[in-house]
């Protein structure tokens, strides 16, 4: 998606405005409607992408039986993981020199971004 600035001066004051659109469509608008003199700038190169990625926001508290040790580790699952696949994944491993005989998800809650 195009992004435009029009920056807008009317008397001493400079307005920035923002506009999802490309400079044609900008410039059409800043003709139309707005006061003073402008100048339209258009994006030419983009970062990333405007799609919108999920993934699970995941904390796990996990326990080493033998021990007593405990900890907790948080990190971003893959969205289509369920609780059930984590845990499987998670046990009998050694995190921190710390054995996941028991996990437990504390938390688990979806974010975009």
């Amino acid at each position: 998606m195009a992004k435009t600035l029009i920056r807008n001066q009317v008397g001493e004051k400079v307005h920035n405005i923002y506009l999802p659109a490309g400079s044609t469509e900008a410039d059409t608008f800043a003709q139309a409607v707005l006061e003073g003199t402008y100048a339209v700038f258009e994006q030419t190169s983009v970062a990333g992408s405007d799609q919108v990625t999920e993934a699970e926001d995941v904390t796990v508290f996990y326990e080493e039986e033998a021990t007593g040790k405990r900890a907790y580790l948080r990190f971003l699952a893959k969205s289509t993981k369920s609780e059930e696949d984590i845990i499987s994944a998670l046990v009998g491993k050694t995190y921190n020199g710390i054995k996941a005989d028991k996990v437990v998800i504390i938390s688990m809650r979806t974010v975009s971004f």
